[in-house]
């Protein structure tokens, strides 16, 4: 768990291979032929790597990011770009084939919007924890979210898949409902998530001790459609262990005393600030941004 922001400058990430197993090869953009990869390789837009059989790879985005390829496993990096304004980083990836247990996420300055495109299918999450698998033989999809929301576009239809759901998906039929997903899928896939580590999306209170922190948790997506109902939480860690008071500034003019709060936006950018004291009268600030558009595609 991350309690401080990744370090990271307002700019599209660089996306390097942070750990490679075994045959992992990479074909630049252009490029006929694969060469081996090797960890601190740098993807840039077009190129394509692939973990052969009996191999696996992590891409690590520099603004927090990450994707695990496993075995017989090809994606091509189509383009990482920053949008200031809107502080969004998007990413867009072709799953050729295979599986990918991904983490999509920034910092809670910024924004993301992380995209796969599948044989014609399109998933989005605007910051998740999800795992896919397709098969172009078969040409099925299967999807399962960890944390978060993952959004698949089939052309016609969009399938929202919230956390602890999974749903399979086969070209040019209806897509199927989206069930609970199995409990031991969904524990082989949290053991992936915390071998991976450096998860800015999960709420965890800490234990009593040392310095008195804060973090706003609870939130399910920063970004959503006006109007935007968001629930937000505030967490303690250290310190006594426990909240005296903690008040809400939400960037609109409004603002809030209790834990706990639900809270509309209208559209817009907001900055969200929480302050909190402890009951040793320790105090502690946190924020987080939150963006309402006319439509997300959340």
């Amino acid at each position: 768990m991350f309690w401080s922001l990744v370090a990271s400058a307002e700019d599209a990430s660089t996306v390097r291979i942070s750990q490679s197993d075994g045959s992992v090869e990479i074909r630049k953009s252009g490029a006929k032929d694969w060469k081996p990869a090797k960890e601190g390789d740098v993807l840039e837009r077009g190129d394509r790597i692939a973990a052969r059989e009996k191999s696996a790879v992590l891409l690590s985005w520099s603004n927090g990011s990450m994707a695990k390829l496993y075995p017989n496993t090809e994606l091509e990096l189509a383009g990482v770009s920053f949008d200031l304004e809107k502080k969004l980083e998007q990413t867009i990836l072709e799953l050729v084939k295979g599986r990918v247990f991904a983490k999509a996420q920034v910092p809670e300055h910024l924004f993301a919007d992380f995209q796969f495109r599948i044989d014609g299918l399109s998933t989005r999450a605007q910051g998740a924890e999800f795992a896919l698998n397709f098969d172009p033989d078969k040409k099925s999809l299967a999807a399962w979210t960890v944390l978060g929301r993952l959004v698949v576009d089939t052309g016609t239809e969009i399938v929202r898949i919230d956390e602890g759901s999974q749903v399979a998906i086969q070209s040019g039929a209806k897509p199927g409902s989206t069930t609970a997903m199995d409990d031991k899928i969904r524990q082989s896939l949290t053991k992936v998530s915390k071998d991976l580590g450096g998860s800015l999306l999960i709420d965890e209170i800490g234990a009593a001790g040392g310095k008195f922190a804060v973090k706003i948790g609870g939130v399910v997506s920063r970004r959503g459609n006006a109007p935007y109902k968001v629930s937000m939480k505030a967490l303690a860690k250290g310190g006594s262990g426990k909240l005296k008071s903690v008040s809400w500034e939400f960037g609109d003019g409004e603002s809030a005393k209790t834990k706990e709060i639900e809270h509309t936006f209208t559209q817009g950018l907001y900055v969200v600030i929480l302050r909190a004291e402890d009951e040793n009268g320790e105090k502690a600030t946190a924020q987080t941004a939150i963006s309402v558009e006319a439509d997300c595609g959340c």
